[in-house]
């Protein structure tokens, strides 16, 4: 049976699915660029809907009206003090009302990173392409019940499984040789537990990671349904990062979201009529 969590995540994937298939054929800070500014402006409306904006405009009004005063009035020491208490007092009270609305918005902030972590943190291997597969399990005991990695054809695993108990990890080397999404197989006596492999393209949905918490799932392997299994703690696939290329320049996606989120939202907010 899904879990709350899981029917969120997988509402919010195909929503991200949805979003970013448009811009499968262009370079991926089209479709990052887009999603920041789209989320700029949802993230306002949300804080103006969560947000006591009377009482945030009176507060910001007085503090205007404060601070003209302090430029007027700077040479009269008393009042000048005077005024800075107020400022004091107000900025405190302004916090105070926008620290409820901040927290409501952490939520929908934490899934849409996670969805742009997992299209535009990593890239796809490319075919001939090796990279390291890494299993951490509960308990390091179960590394002696026998743990095994079965690839598909297209799939080669090229070193017997490394294991470190002092970790609870098993890793081994892979290679693909054909494009595709292909599912790797890690068993642990006779439980097995899959992990999806995404090999050629430019960008999209890569899961790097499949977790066993439901938190960790959730945050940062949205790609994959958590791991049901009392021996598996986690499955990662080591990729590269996804370059993302502005003008030349190596641009960060993070980065990127932020400054275009926050454009977005300080370019509307008069339009809708948030108080920030």
């Amino acid at each position: 049976m899904l879990t709350a969590a899981e029917i969120l995540n997988s509402g919010v994937t195909l929503l991200f699915d949805a979003v970013c298939r448009p811009f499968a054929g262009l370079p991926p800070l089209w479709a990052l660029t887009v999603i920041s500014l789209l989320t700029g402006v949802l993230l306002l409306w949300l804080f103006g809907l969560v947000s006591n904006q009377s009482a945030i405009r009176t507060i910001r009004d007085r503090i205007r009206g404060n601070l003209i005063a302090v430029r007027l009035f700077g040479d009269d020491l008393g009042l000048l003090l005077k005024l800075q208490g107020r400022l004091l007092r107000d900025n405190v009270v302004f916090l105070k009302y926008a620290v409820v609305p901040l927290l409501v918005l952490i939520l929908p902030v934490l899934l849409i990173l996670a969805q742009l972590n997992l299209r535009f943190g990593a890239k796809p291997l490319a075919p001939g392409e090796a990279a390291m597969l890494k299993v951490t399990l509960r308990d390091a005991g179960t590394i002696e019940r026998g743990v095994s990695l079965e690839a598909p054809a297209g799939v080669v695993v090229e070193t017997p499984g490394v294991r470190v108990a002092e970790l609870r990890e098993v890793a081994w080397r892979i290679r693909p040789s054909e494009p595709g999404h292909h599912r790797l197989v890690v068993r642990i006596g006779a439980e097995p537990v899959e992990k999806e492999l995404r090999v050629g393209g430019t960008w999209g949905a890569v899961p790097a990671l499949r977790s066993g918490a439901a938190w960790q799932a959730l945050l940062f392997g949205p790609g994959e349904a958590p791991i049901r299994s009392t021996a598996v703690e986690s499955i990662e696939i080591q990729h590269k990062p996804l370059e993302l290329e502005l003008w030349g320049w190596s641009v960060d996606w993070l980065v990127s979201f932020c400054v275009l989120s926050l454009f977005a939202g300080l370019a509307v907010r008069r339009v809708l009529g948030v108080e920030i």
